[in-house]
């Protein structure tokens, strides 16, 4: 035992860590679930639109002006897409791929600034953080983003370390490429936090003429005033008015698609977005004081704070909206001193996450008894959804868990990065597969049924969406779905939490008309509109 623990110790300090990490939290069965809605559903789809249109200044999505997000990781998508084919590995690994720079930049920073045996332990604490592997293998705009923003921020800290010219426009650079994948808080994180960190150190004056620097601000709007212009021809004042108000501004000022929190929300979440190294943010904030009079970690604390603070008032809130905040954290984890001793204490979070896991089958059993709807008809599916293949998996899994947190002769670092590894492996293969079949199965399903109706009949009916979005709907149909009342003769696809709404719509607005179900399953459900004398064939598909 002694010498197997030897072994892991010394495989865990080298290089090779970093690689097996990456191939097992990052591309371990990236293409092997269909994408998710909503996010990746829409992105996706936009990315489909813009290759079937030709259109790569600006983003429809099911025909309309998509104003969420800026051009550039469609542009990486579409440009994977093209070159891999239609797939889900291909629609993913531009993201995989950012995150695999993304890791190197800590790992190339941490190491400047921290030496190399702290800038490994950097690098496997992002990689195997379960929240950042989420983010590296979605077909999501973020962790491009989080390459920039870290980018941007660790140059700013070189400048300060040592002005120079190529130094600061590569900030300016790392800027521009972030507005251009997300929008102004590409810029507005950056300066933020080097402005406050300035002024809490009341540093020299010079120092601040970086901020007004012209060959800099050239370079900033040198990378991003093309794509502006190109949009602007296309969509006109409309992209600027929907993207800053509607998707910037008002994100602030109210709750946007039912994501609202509170100011105590992202406390309550922070020990869930940096499993399994929860038990580490005791050492940061439980001595703050001693922390904030090292400038290095005033500077990564900073950063922190300004996503903490921003999007604690924020009136729309999800888990992943401070993911990059919680990069300063994790490099302060790999700072921590009680990394090399061989408490185990700091196993009972990932532990206990991972009993969750194992007893979910029960929980979602439990929680499918009292919940309706669409919901409550997704939840119902769950013995077909779960199966033994899951109970053990989950089993062995807790059990190398287990046995990772009682290795004799391991660091504290060594077990959490074990388990971080083990809690990812289990997560994007069972679990991504369990969540896929609620979820997504039953879109797949109205795909195959509809295809099989136009087999049968020789005609492509028309189908709408009325008052629900699954983007994944069109990406595997590969044809847009408009999102507006159904007209007589169509069909519409809806949920079962939808059906009131959708029969007052045609009782008031469609005389002498009536959605008839045509098919249903895990709570969507496929209707056509027909005249009211219409008598249904009994041997349709569904219900």
């Amino acid at each position: 035992m002694q010498n197997f623990s030897l072994q892991i110790r010394r495989l865990l300090s080298s290089p090779l860590a970093i690689y097996i990490s990456v191939g097992l939290s990052f591309f371990l069965g990236l293409g092997s679930v269909p994408l998710f809605d909503l996010d990746e559903g829409a992105f996706t789809e936009a990315t489909r639109e813009m290759l079937e249109s030709g259109v790569f200044s600006a983003t429809y999505l099911d025909g309309e002006p998509r104003y969420d997000k800026p051009i550039f990781f469609y542009w990486l998508q579409a440009t994977s897409i093209s070159l891999f084919g239609f797939n889900e590995w291909a629609f993913r690994l531009p993201s995989v791929m950012m995150a695999c720079f993304w890791s190197y930049a800590v790992f190339s920073f941490s190491r400047e600034f921290m030496g190399k045996h702290r800038g490994l332990i950097a690098a496997l604490f992002l990689i195997n953080s379960l929240w950042i592997a989420l983010i590296a293998r979605s077909a999501i705009a973020d962790a491009t983003l989080n390459v920039f923003l870290c980018l941007a921020i660790f140059d700013i800290w070189r400048y300060f370390k040592s002005p120079s010219t190529v130094v600061i426009l590569r900030v300016y650079l790392w800027m521009a490429l972030a507005t251009l994948t997300k929008g102004p808080v590409g810029v507005v994180i950056p300066l933020l936090t080097s402005f406050l960190y300035l002024v809490s150190i009341r540093a020299d004056k010079k120092l601040y003429l970086a901020y007004l620097n012209p060959l800099g601000w050239l370079v900033y709007v040198g990378t991003v005033a093309p794509w502006l212009i190109a949009v602007y021809l296309e969509q006109g004042w409309g992209f600027f008015e929907g993207f800053i108000l509607e998707h910037n501004l008002k994100r602030f000022s109210a709750t946007r698609e039912s994501h609202g929190g509170s100011l105590l929300y992202y406390m309550a979440v922070l020990p869930l977005l940096v499993l399994p190294f929860t038990g580490q943010l005791g050492g940061i904030f439980g001595k703050l004081k001693q922390q904030l009079l090292d400038p290095f970690s005033r500077y990564l604390l900073i950063w922190f704070g300004v996503f903490f603070v921003i999007f604690s008032f924020s009136k729309t809130q999800l888990p992943h909206y401070i993911l990059n905040g919680c990069v300063p954290l994790i490099i302060l984890f790999a700072r921590n001193k009680g990394l090399f001793s061989k408490a185990r204490w700091h196993m009972v979070f990932p532990l206990a996450f991972m009993a969750i896991l194992l007893a979910l089958p029960h929980i979602i059993a439990l929680a499918a008894e009292s919940t309706k709807g669409y919901d409550g008809a997704s939840l119902s599916r769950h013995l077909e959804v779960f199966n033994v293949g899951y109970t053990i998996t989950a089993v062995i899994i807790f059990a190398l868990m287990l046995a990772v947190s009682l290795l004799p002769s391991i660091r504290t670092w060594q077990r959490l990065v074990l388990s971080g590894l083990l809690l990812n492996v289990f997560v994007y293969t069972s679990f991504a597969s369990v969540a896929s079949g609620f979820q997504q199965a039953p879109v797949h399903q109205a795909i195959a049924f509809l295809k099989k109706r136009t087999e049968t009949s020789g005609v492509e009916e028309p189908i709408v969406a009325w008052r629900m979005h699954m983007p994944s709907f069109s990406v595997y149909r590969q044809k847009i779905t408009l999102l507006r009342p159904p007209q007589l003769n169509e069909l519409v696809l809806t949920r079962v939490d939808r059906l009131n709404g959708l029969n007052k719509y045609i009782e008031n607005t469609i005389p002498q008309a009536q959605a008839v179900p045509v098919w249903a399953f895990g709570g969507l459900v496929i209707l056509k509109v027909l005249p009211s004398s219409y008598a249904m064939p009994q041997n349709e598909d569904g219900q």
